[in-house]
């Protein structure tokens, strides 16, 4: 039991260095405002998830010099995935009453977010895109890896790290 756990915790790790960056913006830039608006109404400081995780990938992905990286393809992925994540954490901040509930909804939300933009598709070829746009310290979250791992159930463990086809 021990030993699967940790394979699966490796694999785990492996697959958030694809996902982590996926909280960002693609062509729409005022989408990232609304992360500071919510911030506005709950004050969780610059360590809460609005600020520190959201704004700060937005803005990341944001960025023309990162969005240059990615296809066409990964492109589309980076503006569905940040339109849905945007709309998730307005939705989340109508009925939510403290920062930790938010963050724990808006984590929830991802995997939603992820799936039904292509994640299981775009990962296979938008790998290294993804690899020189994240933040390692987003690696140390257990909430991140609970995404993470139900991202890989749906994908499968080795669909984003598929080189051929046969």
């Amino acid at each position: 039991m021990r030993t699967s756990f940790r394979l699966l915790l490796a694999n785990c790790c492996s697959v958030f260095c694809i996902l982590t960056p996926i909280v960002s913006a693609g062509a729409e830039p005022e989408l990232c405002d609304k992360y500071e608006i919510v911030e506005q109404k709950f004050h969780c400081g610059p360590h809460g998830y609005l600020l520190h995780y959201g704004l700060r990938n937005c803005l990341v992905f944001n960025n023309q010099s990162i969005l240059d990286q990615f296809t066409s393809k990964g492109r589309e992925f980076v503006g569905c995935s940040t339109r849905c994540l945007v709309k998730a954490i307005l939705n989340i901040s109508e009925f939510s009453t403290s920062c930790l509930q938010i963050q724990e909804e808006a984590f929830k939300s991802h995997v939603d977010c992820y799936l039904n933009c292509n994640f299981c598709d775009v990962c296979k070829t938008e790998k290294l895109a993804f690899l020189k746009s994240y933040d390692w310290s987003d690696f140390l979250s257990f909430a991140a890896l609970q995404q993470v791992y139900a991202i890989v159930r749906k994908c499968g463990v080795f669909g984003c790290f598929k080189v051929f086809d046969f």
